[in-house]
């Protein structure tokens, strides 16, 4: 199985890596392609073969997108008749929007193009449904994160604080960003952080699986300096590979005669989840559990105790919170 990846920064090297450590996936030839040269042979003369360096122009059987946010749906709508699968890391709503737009031509081509495969959305798209499956009937879902992957990330982050924020309340609704602080509990060592809304892809995703729900939200972890800047260019340099980061999942609704919730989540450095999560795709793709046409997000792909189950294998664990 040959894989391409674009983007050589912080999730495109952990891709890299666990690609060039996982003898579980039948991986023929894995090539990089970036905008700098310079780290893209550096992975290459690092990892050896099978990783190369590439070209946009190579075809592949899986596509891996690791650019920044924005410009994903250009790049994912070159590869349609080359990439028999394409996955997508933007957290961008526009973004995503145009890449959920293409499921059409992703049919006509035989194409299977993955949105929002990462930490948020991906992994919490995923938790979702997890923690939906014991309900009868699922009326809120609510996703907040903390935490960016890298420079790129971290620029989005920003942007989308001043962005609408779209959400779901029995109809779409866009609120302004930066706006309904709300306290949240993320795993261990996060702990508690102020959460905010902000321009998110996830509810445009989560309305795909949770379409009877009367309400689902999304917010990202920020500080009042965080808010009062984000009409302005980033004051400091953002962190080179990302720091500490959380998701957390809550469900609210109907289990028999008794209304309830629950509330599943994960704590490990931002980067590095979302590269577990492009590659647990790639593992479950390779065993032939992904058989999907179109365009769609992670968790219609893909069944959840699997995908959980394969990132668990990539040392990332799911928590829930037990209330204690």
């Amino acid at each position: 199985m040959d894989i391409l990846i674009v983007g050589a920064g912080v999730v495109g090297a952990g891709v890299v890596e666990s690609l060039a450590n996982a003898p579980s996936i039948p991986v023929g030839r894995v090539a990089i392609v970036d905008r700098n040269p310079h780290q893209a042979w550096q992975l290459s003369e690092k990892y050896g073969l099978p990783v190369t360096i590439g070209s946009l122009d190579d075809s592949a059987d899986v596509v891996v997108l690791a650019t920044a946010s924005g410009s994903q749906a250009r790049l994912a709508r070159r590869f349609l008749s080359r990439g028999r699968v394409i996955l997508s890391t933007s957290d961008s709503v526009a973004d995503v929007r145009r890449l959920l737009d293409m499921h059409g031509a992703a049919q006509r081509q035989d194409a299977l193009v993955v949105a929002g495969v990462g930490m948020a959305p991906g992994l919490t798209d995923v938790l979702a449904v997890r923690a939906a499956a014991e309900f009868d009937r699922v009326t809120e879902v609510h996703v907040a994160k903390f935490g960016t992957g890298g420079p790129a990330c971290a620029r989005q982050h920003h942007k989308a604080l001043s962005s609408l924020a779209l959400e779901w309340r029995s109809g779409w609704k866009q609120r302004p960003g930066g706006s309904g602080r709300e306290l949240c509990w993320f795993p261990s060592p996060v702990d508690a952080s102020d959460c905010y809304r902000a321009a998110l892809p996830d509810p445009m995703l989560l309305a795909r699986k949770f379409n009877g729900a009367n309400r689902i939200t999304a917010r990202m972890a920020a500080t009042r300096r965080d808010r009062f800047s984000s009409w302005l260019p980033m004051l400091r340099p953002p962190h080179p590979e990302g720091k500490l980061g959380a998701v957390r999942v809550e469900i609210r609704g109907q289990k028999g005669q008794k209304w309830t919730g629950r509330i599943l989540g994960a704590s490990a450095p931002p980067g590095n989840v979302t590269a577990a999560v492009l590659v647990s795709a790639i593992e479950l793709f390779a065993a032939e559990k992904l058989r999907q046409i179109g365009a769609m997000g992670l968790a219609e792909v893909v069944d959840a105790a699997e995908f959980l189950d394969a990132l668990e294998g990539q040392k990332i664990v799911c928590e829930e919170f037990s209330g204690a």
